[in-house]
Order: C-alpha cells, then sequence, then structure tokens
C-alpha cells in the first residue's frame, strides 16, 4: 500500500512518448495475427496510462492549490500538450479500424471500442491544435477568475463556497446578504465573465467550422462519447420535464412557503425549513469516520473500497483559500486508484457531495480489470447514474450525519433532488440556443436565459439582487464556460437514480447488486445499454419520468411537513 503523497509524478516527455506511440500504431496492422494485434494494443495501453495518470496529477494539485506557481505551470504543461495527444489517438483509432482482424478484437475487446474510434476521427485534425490550446486557456481563466473570489461578509473573508454555508442560514437577512455578496463578485467580474464565454464559443465554433461542422452542437455530442442518441432525443426528454416536473416543483415551493411562513418566495430562500436546513453533526474527521462505517455495512466491496480510500489519502475535503472550487472525481490508471476532491463548507451538501463523488469512484474501481482504459469510465450521464445513485443507496445511514434530523434532511435530499431537473434541463437549452446563435452578444445571452427561466424555472423571483435579475446567474456554473453540453447528464442520470431508489426500497440487496454489475461494466457499452444492463429505463422513453414522478410524489405527499420542524 502507498499514499497518494508518494505517486511517483514527471512531465511526459512529449517527443520520446510520440516516438514510442507512432511506433506501436504503425506497425499495429503489418502484425499477421490477432493475438499479436491484441498483444500491441495491450502495449499502447500501459503508455496511454502512464500519461493520463501524470495529467491527472497535474489537474487535481492545480485543483487543490490554484495560487502555485508550480501547480499552475504543471497543469498548463499537459493541457498544452493534450492537442498533441488528441492526434496521436485519431492516428491510433485510423489504425485500428483498418485492423484485418476486427471480428476478432471485438470479441477481445467487444463493439464499443470501434464505436468510440470512430467519432474519435470526426473530433480532431492536426489544424486545430492551436485552437483547442485557446479553448484551454480561456477554460483555466474562467477557473482562476472564480477561484480568486475574496469576498468580505460578516468581517471575515471567504471564497465562493465557504459563502456558500450563510446562503443557507435561517436568518432570511444573513441569506439575502450573502447572495447580495456573491452577485457583488460576479458583477464587478461582469465584463471579465463575458468576454472570456463570448471567447470560448468563438473558439468552439470555428473548431467546429474547420471540422466541418454546421455548429459546435454535433460536434460537442460526439466529443462526449454520445453514440446511442442526440439532441433531438434530449430535446424530448426536457419537454418530459416541463410536462411532468415543472409543475410538481412548483406545488413544493408553495409548501415551502407555508413551512417557512412567507408571503412570497424570493431566490435567497433557498432553505425549506425555519430553523434553518439540516447540517451534519461533527467535523469532517468525524463524517469520514462515520462514512467508513456506513460503507462496511453497505456492503463488503463498498468497505473496502472505503476503507483504502481512508488509508491511503486519497481524499481532499476541507475548503481552504487558493483551493478551486466544487467536487469532482478523477482517477490515475497507473495505480488502479481513484481520488476525490470536494469542498466542506458545514452543510448538507457536504454529505451529498461526498456519497456522489464516492460513487464515481466505487465505479472506476469496480471497472479497473476492464480490458482498455477507454472502458474504466462511461459517459458522462452513465457516469452520473453511479453518483447520484449512491447518494441514495446510503440513505438508511443518513442518521449517522444527521441524527435527528435525519427525516428532514431526506424530505430535503428528495425535494432538493426533484427540484434540480428544471434548472439542469435549463443549462442544458441554454446551451443548446448558445452554439445555435454563436454570433448573439453576451446581452443577448442573458436575455435568452431569462426567458428560458420563464419555461423551467417559473417561480423564481430575484428581488432586488440586480445581477441574476439581468440573466447573469449561469455564469457561476462551472460547465457553461467548461464542458459544453455535460449538464443534461445530471438530469438524465437522476431520472435512473430515482429508478435505483424506488429498487432499493423494494428489495435492497437486488439493487445493490444491479447497481454493481452496473459499476463493474464502466464504459464497455453505450449509454443505453448500460442501462439494460442494471434493468434501468431509458430517460429518452415517453412515459419514464411520468412513473417516476408519481412514485417520489407519492412518496412526498404522505411526509407530514409539519412533524419536520425542530423547536429550537
Amino acid at each position: 500500500m502507498i499514499k497518494y503523497s508518494e505517486y511517483d509524478y514527471k512531465r511526459i516527455d512529449l517527443d520520446e512518448f510520440k516516438n514510442k506511440t507512432k511506433n506501436l500504431i504503425e506497425n499495429l496492422n503489418s502484425l499477421s495475427s490477432a493475438d499479436k494485434q491484441i498483444e500491441q494494443i495491450k502495449k499502447l495501453e500501459e503508455i496511454m496510462c502512464e500519461w493520463s495518470t501524470y495529467a491527472s496529477i497535474a489537474n487535481l494539485e492545480y485543483s487543490r492549490n490554484t495560487f502555485s506557481k508550480k501547480n499552475k505551470e504543471e497543469n498548463e504543461y499537459y493541457d498544452n500538450i493534450q492537442p498533441e495527444m488528441q492526434e496521436i489517438n485519431t492516428k491510433y483509432a485510423e489504425a485500428l479500424l483498418k485492423s484485418p482482424f476486427r471480428s476478432d478484437l471485438e470479441k477481445e475487446f467487444g463493439i464499443h471500442i470501434f464505436n468510440l474510434k470512430e467519432l474519435e476521427k470526426k473530433i480532431f485534425k492536426p489544424e486545430i491544435k492551436n485552437l483547442l490550446r485557446k479553448e484551454s486557456d480561456l477554460c483555466n481563466k474562467y477557473t482562476e477568475l472564480i477561484s480568486s473570489a475574496q469576498i468580505n461578509f460578516k468581517g471575515e473573508t471567504y471564497n465562493l463556497t465557504g459563502l456558500g454555508s450563510f446562503h443557507s442560514d435561517a436568518d432570511r437577512n444573513i441569506r439575502k446578504e450573502s447572495y447580495k455578496a456573491r452577485f457583488a463578485f460576479f458583477e464587478e467580474n461582469s465584463d471579465n465573465l463575458d468576454n472570456i464565454y463570448h471567447e470560448l464559443v468563438k473558439t468552439r465554433t470555428q473548431i467546429a467550422h474547420d471540422l466541418g461542422y454546421k455548429n459546435y452542437i454535433e460536434l460537442g455530442y460526439n466529443k462526449l462519447s454520445r453514440t446511442d442518441y442526440n439532441d433531438n432525443d434530449v430535446a424530448l426528454f426536457r419537454k418530459q420535464i416541463v410536462d411532468h416536473v415543472v409543475p410538481v416543483v412548483s406545488k413544493l415551493n408553495e409548501q415551502r412557503k407555508k413551512i417557512l411562513g412567507l408571503d412570497h418566495l424570493y431566490f435567497y430562500d433557498s432553505i425549506n425549513f425555519k430553523e434553518g436546513d439540516p447540517k451534519p453533526k461533527g467535523n469532517m474527521k468525524h463524517l469520514i469516520s462515520e462514512a467508513q462505517t456506513m460503507y462496511r455495512e453497505l456492503s463488503n466491496e463498498t468497505g473496502q473500497f472505503f476503507d483504502m480510500m481512508v488509508n491511503e489519502d486519497l481524499m481532499d475535503l476541507e475548503n481552504r483559500k487558493g483551493k478551486a472550487g466544487g467536487g469532482f472525481c478523477t482517477a490515475f490508471p497507473m495505480y488502479e486508484r481513484p481520488y476525490i476532491f470536494a469542498n466542506f463548507n458545514g452543510t448538507d451538501h457536504d454529505v451529498t457531495v461526498l456519497t456522489h463523488e464516492a460513487g464515481h469512484a466505487f465505479q472506476v474501481y469496480s471497472s479497473r480489470n476492464q480490458p482498455l482504459q477507454e472502458y474504466y469510465w462511461p459517459t458522462m450521464e452513465a457516469c452520473e447514474i453511479h453518483s447520484m445513485s449512491m447518494e441514495f443507496l446510503t440513505w438508511p445511514w443518513m442518521d449517522k450525519f444527521f441524527k435527528e434530523e435525519t427525516e428532514r434532511f431526506k424530505y430535503l435530499h428528495m425535494s432538493k433532488s426533484l427540484s434540480f431537473l428544471p434548472y439542469g434541463a435549463c443549462v442544458d437549452h441554454f446551451q443548446h440556443w448558445v452554439y445555435e446563435n454563436y454570433d448573439a452578444t453576451p446581452k443577448e445571452r442573458k436575455e435568452k436565459w431569462l426567458e428560458l427561466e420563464k419555461i423551467y424555472l417559473p417561480n423564481r423571483d430575484y428581488g432586488e439582487i440586480n445581477y441574476p435579475k439581468q440573466g447573469g446567474i449561469w455564469q457561476g456554473q462551472l460547465h457553461i464556460y467548461q464542458m459544453p453540453f455535460y449538464y443534461i447528464d445530471y438530469t438524465l442520470a437522476q431520472a435512473c437514480a430515482f429508478q435505483f431508489w424506488i429498487k432499493f426500497n423494494e428489495n435492497r440487496n437486488h439493487a445493490w447488486q444491479e447497481y454493481y454489475d452496473l459499476c463493474r461494466a464502466g464504459g464497455s457499452m453505450p449509454f443505453t445499454k448500460l442501462l439494460n444492463i442494471a434493468n434501468l429505463k431509458s430517460p429518452f422513453k415517453d412515459g419514464t419520468l411520468k412513473e417516476v414522478v408519481y412514485e417520489i410524489s407519492s412518496w412526498l405527499n404522505n411526509i407530514n411537513v409539519n412533524n419536520l420542524t425542530i423547536d429550537k
């Protein structure tokens, strides 16, 4: 056993790396048998795993401390050579697709690798290298800008994550003032945020045009390896959300207004209970200890997995200055280990982000024996099934974190999860409009956001807080800047996670086995085929969301919210 701090790290020598891979790729189809090709492919896999591991470490270290000059330089190095890596991957794809032993390779590796390689050919050519570097630089500018936030509030200085704990304060005025402070930062940096995004849209559109696409939408889908659905399927799914989820969320907001004893809900009234939303009991060390017990009791597999995460220091959960915001899971193929990154801030989100990222980490650890590194992770919407489902599969142990507030947490978690769907769909719809109308001005983009809010989030009222009122709230959503079209994935996965919640309530052992089977499958199949492994209904199928929402609504209707009040 070695700890993360003991991992080897180095900069890949680009010329040396290119020479190694060039020889293996060029010789691939000169080999005389399928067995020899398979052996060659495995050698390529080892080399690719080495690069992927070092790039992941560089990115993680930069996220852990964005103030470090060294960390920034190492991350930028791997960002800058990414186009070269894409060129190597494209050449590999072309060679593999020409194999005279394709049927034998399919038996060894499955059919899906060939679907993925077909897409790789469509997303790169050497002429776009500089544009890809420009895109990466712009994404890093956004990260640095958001990470640089130093917000004075109540006599202290906070970053955006640290300020977040005040957004759910029981005191309405504190919530309001904390949001004012948050959006003052965005307003102060408004021109910079507009310029970064404007340049990103322009750059991505130019890349798409250079590759022969009408706009960035189809390219964006191909870059996300979506082989089994398109933007029309997603549009129909968004319509299901408008038809079946938005009305239920509106009812939940009315219920919340009564619980809070308010005549009107404003955006900053983001809590569910007068006393404030439930908070985990204990410090970070205590929460990790309770999580270890939870995962040991959930299954042998999760117990061994989470003990490994703790013992090998494979988590960074503390919020601090200079640390990038948000949470994510990364992995190091050379070591067959994942890593969880988060920013605890004392809210219920600490528990959900831990279980969420643990779902990602458990999946990639479970699929470490897949034959190709392309199969370690599935596509994004499938990835999010593991994480969002883990949030619900751990419900029986929430009393370890929330004690007497456990039932309040469950109600909050379910209502927030359901209420997220319209927001996620709004973000997705907005991005489709942006890349269809790539010549739009920053002002027109903000106007479009407000127009879409009326469809998906009709109850939102920002009151006197100017910046979101002018249509700028989306600029705090990292995915819109850095990962185009990776957001509807959360809503698709949420529709599947709700199904696991239903299954888990009916038969815990059977549901766990289906979940574990899904994790082990990794990315060896496209999204809709992975659903079949876990016996999940496709969110694209008309009626799926309606059925799921009915089950959730029934559960919510059986809860007497008056019993969730705590006397203080």
